[in-house]
């Protein structure tokens, strides 16, 4: 009997070298980007289609997942975490609740939780051994491919930072940054969670290399939307906005307007911005709405978006405020550019059929890639994890006018993967995708044999197509996709 996928990936990518080889995904459960739905059926111009079209082979450009070096990263962890935050018998037999407990607070509305949850000991325990590893991975699984533009001598400031994740994701992910000198600011307002964080990051580097790299690692209180002494190169940030952006009578586009607007003060006029938020249809939105407004200020979207128009996938968020007072306020403050969403000015694309709530973006992983340590506590603690789900933003500031990350008058499309591959009638699989057109469904013959199974497209992957010389491309029935024949 043939090995499973995952199996077969696992085993792999422990031999390869990070470069050149394909990020460690198993086999998920399928994944919908649009729920309840029936299989799609193939229409242009009314006509359901049964001739085959002309099949375009696609070239991968990026993978969504961990690299080996970051799973050889979270092997060290527990015994670094029992090194900073060690536990007597009693404590480690109250572990699994503790995880639970923090878990249950996270997750509620709960407006008595207080802003320093994490400086309790329990809890810092629980969140370290816990929400750490599993944010380690969410966040090395796009920090590998991201376009950060970081060099010598950058500045990153970290919003959040908690147990220090984003660094040590960063570390993970991207070893050659280990090389470099960096100055990154590590802002949360718990200094307890901040210290431990600094504690694991600087005992994972003497584990991994024997040694630090040549980053200055600077701890800070500083409250959002206040100045710091000087611009970062790149602003991060990952599961802070989930915990008070929502809180208000503001509409979604005067917050998400807001919020890009503080994002935007703190960088370079070059600089960039990384966000990344639960995947859950709030989180979703949220992105979507900060990316237009964002665009709106002059920061264009490069990840994970294939194109600078408007969000196909955008869940509840409609549109950015388009009043006149809105529109010259910007204006004032010399942050307007030629970009926005729904009534503002981003150029339209094809969108899924009409519903008061549109799919929203998000990847999926499989948890499997997981080191077993974490799986089987995330099991004691009732949190057995399937999946790991994610949406996230990278924006560069824009500097001048030029051509697009995907420009119409390129020869080939690129489209990213947004869900996992479902049956199609005829013997065909589909997924769905990003792409400059919109709303894409992606459609290939199903695989005769087991061998080229990996070559499935899997959510997260960046693909190129050819574009189609035949005019109008047809339209998905019931999703209203169009579709790209592979």
């Amino acid at each position: 009997m043939a090995k499973p996928r995952c199996a077969v990936l696992c085993l792999a990518i422990m031999k390869e070298q990070r470069q050149g080889s394909r990020p460690a995904q198993g086999r998920l459960q399928a994944k919908r980007a649009m729920h309840g739905r029936e299989s799609p059926r193939l229409v242009h111009e009314g006509r359901i289609i049964h001739a085959e079209q002309s099949r375009q082979a696609p070239k991968r450009l990026e993978t969504l997942g961990p690299s080996a070096a970051c799973l050889d990263l979270l092997k060290i962890l527990p015994s670094v975490l029992d090194e900073i935050i060690p536990l007597n018998q009693r404590h480690r037999q109250q572990l699994p609740h503790d995880i639970r407990r923090l878990w249950e607070d996270l997750t509620s509305e709960k407006e008595h939780r207080s802003a320093e949850y994490l400086g309790s000991p329990a809890y810092t325990s629980a969140y370290c051994r816990y929400f750490l590893p599993w944010n380690i991975l969410r966040l090395a699984s796009t920090l590998g491919n991201a376009p950060l533009g970081l060099g010598p001598g950058a500045v990153i400031m970290d919003l959040g930072s908690g147990p220090l994740t984003l660094p040590i994701a960063l570390y993970a992910a991207r070893p050659e940054l280990r090389e470099i000198p960096l100055r990154i600011y590590c802002v949360d307002r718990t200094p307890r969670i901040l210290a431990v964080g600094k504690a694991i990051f600087e005992s994972i580097c003497a584990k991994t290399e024997g040694r630090l790299p040549p980053w200055e690692i600077i701890l800070s209180q500083l409250p959002f939307g206040k100045p710091l002494t000087e611009k970062a190169d790149l602003l991060t940030e990952a599961n802070m906005f989930n915990e008070f952006f929502w809180k208000g009578k503001a509409s979604l586009g005067e917050r998400a307007l807001q919020t890009a607007g503080q994002l935007l003060g703190y960088i370079k006029n070059s600089g960039s911005i990384f966000l990344m938020e639960p995947g859950d249809p709030r989180s979703g939105a949220f992105i979507s709405a900060t990316r237009a407004a964002l665009a709106i200020q002059g920061a264009a979207p490069v990840a994970p978006c294939p194109h600078r128009h408007s969000c196909p996938m955008p869940g509840i968020f409609r549109s950015l405020p388009t009043s006149l007072n809105d529109e010259q306020g910007l204006r004032d403050e010399g942050r307007i550019r030629n970009a926005g969403q729904g009534k503002s000015c981003m150029e339209s694309v094809v969108m899924p059929k009409w519903r008061t709530k549109y799919p929203w973006c998000h990847f999926t992983l499989d948890a499997a890639i997981a080191p077993s340590w974490l799986q089987d506590l995330s099991r004691a603690a009732g949190l057995p994890k399937e999946k790991m789900v994610f949406s996230y933003l990278v924006a560069h500031r824009q500097v001048s006018e030029g051509k697009t990350p995907d420009s119409a008058s390129d020869e080939a499309m690129k489209v990213r993967v947004i869900s996992e591959s479902f049956s199609l009638p005829g013997n065909m699989l589909g997924c769905y995708a990003c792409s400059r057109e919109g709303f894409t469904l992606l459609r290939r013959p199903r695989p005769q044999t087991p061998t080229n199974q990996h070559e499935a497209p899997e959510p997260g992957d960046l693909l190129t197509v050819q574009q189609s010389t035949a005019g109008a491309r047809p339209r998905d029935e019931k999703s209203g996709a169009i579709i790209v024949s592979l």
